[in-house]
């Protein structure tokens, strides 16, 4: 939805996004990893503009992309989960192999240019990539072990 409507998917992938908070079963979870993941994840994706990696038709960084990373963010205690459960090594080589490639699908899309070649970028964007969202995780995991243990009486 994002890719084919862009920026006029904002009220849609809010709807989405709002949906997906509301049928949360870790709602208090979900809102730190928010908070954290968004803000390392957006601030990943400036960096990756300034590095001339890829390029965004809507500068600094559109809506679109906000709300793809919001959504992603909310499926990493869902169906995102089994990252966690996989030794760290294969869980970072998932990420580096499949991350550029939706980035990938977002440039033929037009909505973003990458601005080196494939190869470079498939290397060099996909192992940034999966250790920026390996720290996410990491981060997510503290965060649950924190509030398992606040909760205990």
């Amino acid at each position: 939805m994002a890719l084919f409507l862009e920026n006029t998917a904002i009220l849609p992938g809010l709807t989405v996004i709002c949906l997906m908070f509301y049928l949360s079963k870790q709602k208090q979870q979900d809102a730190i990893l928010l908070s954290y993941g968004l803000l390392i994840a957006l601030g990943f994706e400036w960096l990756a503009t300034q590095l001339q990696l890829l390029s965004f038709n809507i500068l600094p960084l559109p809506a679109w992309l906000v709300m793809l990373w919001a959504a992603l963010l909310l499926t990493l205690n869902t169906s995102m989960d089994f990252l966690t459960r996989l030794p760290w090594y294969f869980a970072v080589l998932a990420c580096s192999v499949f991350a550029p490639a939706s980035y990938l699908a977002g440039a033929r899309f037009g909505v973003l240019n990458i601005e080196v070649p494939v190869w470079q970028f498939w290397s060099v964007y996909g192992v940034m990539w999966a250790i920026m969202f390996f720290v996410i995780m990491l981060i997510n995991k503290r965060v649950a072990t924190y509030l398992a243990t606040v909760k205990k009486p």
